[in-house]
């Protein structure tokens, strides 16, 4: 069914608001969430909301969020999440980031002790539409053995870099440092779907196609021991540097074990403190269209620049509404009876 990104965002803020959160928190959460739906990324979007319901119910994830800056210098911060939504906490540091590169050139905002942020892409849009690079980082519970390992250990430890360009999309690279991230390995249990070969490793070690096993086991990294060296470092920068949980201390979102202890970096660079920004942008589009020009490869037709296909399904969500199934719509609407709201989507 589609379902308009107003209506879901109302819903989205209606269920966070019945659990405890703030109504500007609330919205902002709704606007993170529902911009991965809107771009088809579902395993970052309202589907978390079951979650955020079961941990705040158990008293594990404290609302309202009380995302507060503890550290503030010229061009850095660090701001404690207060085991709240990550959402809130994410969109507070990279707009402080923003806010400090217009002044200094960059800014740099570590975070500590939140929760899941979701779509890193949505952060780093932010910087990309006031003409900024946006970077953002996080670590996550382990699911991922190091090179040369086979006990998990590093979290999928996601990265997103944001580019603006001019009259074409902007480079959004959003990617985990495992080959895929882990909520679509939770997405083919819960559909009891087999997982392409290559995505993970059982808990013996030995490469699996049964997600359940995977779940149990370890995700492998891209690139081997590039993709391990990379969610090494995310998680030193995100957990160490930041003073938040770091390695196998972080728990999962998805378990009531306690406070995940997530930590998360996120950085904004001012393009005019380097160069024009009109001309940087022309020079980006130039940059796309002579890439798009070039011979395509057998079984290609088209050469999509990190974070087009997103941007395009977030096009046609905006236009024809966002599709969500049955079962979605179904715990969507359970969670608005739950919090004693009258609302219902697909009604």
């Amino acid at each position: 069914m589609k379902i308009t990104a107003n209506e879901l965002s109302q819903a989205t803020a209606v269920i966070l608001e019945g659990l405890g959160e703030t109504p500007e928190n609330a919205s902002l959460a709704a606007d993170s969430m529902v911009y991965a739906d809107m771009c088809g990324i579902v395993t970052h979007g309202t589907h978390l909301l079951n979650n955020i319901s079961k941990r705040a119910k158990v008293g594990l994830l404290d609302l309202p969020t009380n995302a507060k800056i503890i550290k503030d210098e010229t061009a850095t911060a660090i701001i404690d999440g207060g085991n709240g939504l990550g959402f809130v906490a994410g969109r507070m540091a990279m707009e402080t980031a923003v806010k400090k590169a217009e002044k200094y050139g960059a800014g740099c905002v570590l975070i500590r002790a939140t929760n899941n942020l979701g779509a890193l892409g949505y952060y780093t849009n932010i910087a990309v539409q006031r003409g900024m690079i946006g970077v953002a980082a996080c670590n996550a519970n382990a699911a991922m053995a190091p090179w040369g390992a086979r006990e998990p250990f590093l979290g999928t430890n996601p990265i997103s870099i944001g580019i603006p360009a001019g009259n074409e999309s902007p480079i959004i690279l959003d990617m985990a440092s495992t080959l895929v991230a882990r909520g679509k390995i939770r997405k083919a249990s819960r559909e009891k779907k087999q997982i392409p070969e290559g995505w993970a490793l059982d808990k013996n070690g030995v490469p699996t196609t049964d997600p359940d096993e995977a779940l149990k086991g370890s995700l492998l990294p891209i690139g081997g021991p590039k993709g391990s060296g990379l969610a090494i470092v995310v998680d030193v920068i995100s957990g160490i540097l930041s003073g938040s949980k770091y390695g196998s201390d972080i728990l999962s979102f998805h378990s009531p074990d306690g406070p995940t202890g997530v930590g998360g970096v996120c950085i904004a660079l001012d393009i005019s403190r380097f160069m024009d920004l009109d001309t940087f942008t022309e020079k980006l589009d130039g940059y796309v269209r002579n890439m798009k020009s070039l011979e395509k490869a057998q079984g290609h037709s088209t050469i999509y620049m990190p974070g087009e296909i997103e941007n395009i399904k977030l096009t046609e969500s905006r236009e024809k509404g966002i599709d969500l199934d049955n079962a979605a719509l179904d715990r969507i609407n359970t969670l608005l009876e739950t919090v004693g709201s009258d609302m219902r989507l697909g009604g």
